[in-house]
């Protein structure tokens, strides 16, 4: 089925994942752009994806390069061309590839049973910008965290900007949200997995912290930190040492060095 209007109901569905985070839950849906992205999404295990809109010049361009083929095997009912002009107003990015997907969202329940007891974990707090987020993501699987914990309003997993950064590592690592962050150190704590909440002082060293058994550690919103109520509700308080005049980090850099540390130990 080719889709050369850009008002067909498919094309403006689409636009409303783009652009509303309430319709996305709502819907239980979230879209995604870039033809790698799409093809490593029709990929990947546990995830469904719905629907595709492509344009005839994206497979041809690209085949014999990338597995287009995944897109043909999916099947006519849940694949649609688009023309380019279309792709030009699905697009969320100055130069599209002409290629979009609907997919099922994918976070998991944060529950007793679902924690490791010996895992470790990054939990966030009010982050609000998708590029830290996606950062964070990016570098908890190749750390190797056993989760990620979204909280307490953080940006929305399936932000475009989000999806786009860091589509391939959410298949790498599992993803928990929920927004009462009491519930989230209470069930943590419930299956003896330590909290530690990154302070920019007053807390223990970081370097002489001990990663040892369950941890998680708890990152807080970019220009405020984390709310002194939520930091007295974790386990312990830990502090990036810095030189000189340095009195604080970017939360996606901090974030990423107390990764490192808890993922090496």
């Amino acid at each position: 089925m080719l889709i050369s209007a850009k008002d067909n109901p498919k094309i403006k569905h689409y636009k409303k994942l783009c652009s509303g985070r309430k319709y996305r839950a709502e819907q239980g849906l979230f879209a995604a752009e870039g033809l790698r992205n799409v093809l490593d999404l029709i990929a990947l295990d546990g995830i469904e994806v719905e629907s595709v809109f492509v344009t005839e010049e994206a497979i041809e361009k690209y085949r014999g390069r990338l597995p287009v083929e995944r897109i043909e095997q999916l099947g006519e009912g849940r694949v649609f061309r688009v023309t380019e002009a279309v792709a030009e107003k699905m697009s969320e990015v100055g130069q599209t590839q002409g290629a979009f997907a609907v997919v099922k969202a994918f976070h998991r329940e944060l529950t007793a049973e679902a924690v490791r007891a010996d895992g470790k974990y990054l939990v966030l707090d009010d982050l609000q910008d998708p590029g830290n987020l996606g950062t964070l993501l990016r570098t908890s699987a190749a750390v190797g965290m056993d989760g990620v914990i979204l909280s307490n309003n953080t940006v929305d997993l399936y932000n475009p900007k989000v999806v786009r950064s860091a589509m391939a590592s959410m298949s790498c690592v599992k993803v928990f949200i929920e927004n009462d962050f009491s519930r989230v150190t209470d069930i943590l704590h419930s299956v003896g997995v330590r909290t530690c909440a990154a302070v920019v002082r007053g807390g223990k060293d970081l370097r002489s912290a001990d990663f040892s058994g369950g941890c998680a550690v708890v990152i807080g919103n970019e220009g405020r930190g984390l709310p002194d109520e939520h930091a007295d509700m974790c386990s312990e308080k830990l502090t990036i040492h810095m030189n000189g005049s340095m009195d604080s980090l970017n939360a996606a850099i901090a974030g990423t060095i107390f990764l490192w540390e808890m993922g090496k130990r």
